[in-house]
């Protein structure tokens, strides 16, 4: 029965932690795409307007 306890506690430790790292990942990524996109917004608004015929 202890044995039972102590793998479900190292189970949750496990899923804990796994989830803090994706977690982790997710907020990486948004940070990355965030910054990505400013750099877009950038140079858009840095490019000459297109010329009238």
């Amino acid at each position: 029965m202890e044995h039972q306890f102590f793998t479900r506690q190292q189970n949750l430790k496990l899923y804990r932690s796994l989830v803090a790292a994706s977690e982790a990942a997710a907020a990486k990524a948004d940070a990355r795409q965030e910054k990505l996109l400013k750099l877009l917004a950038e140079e858009v608004a840095n490019e000459p307007p297109p010329r009238k015929s």
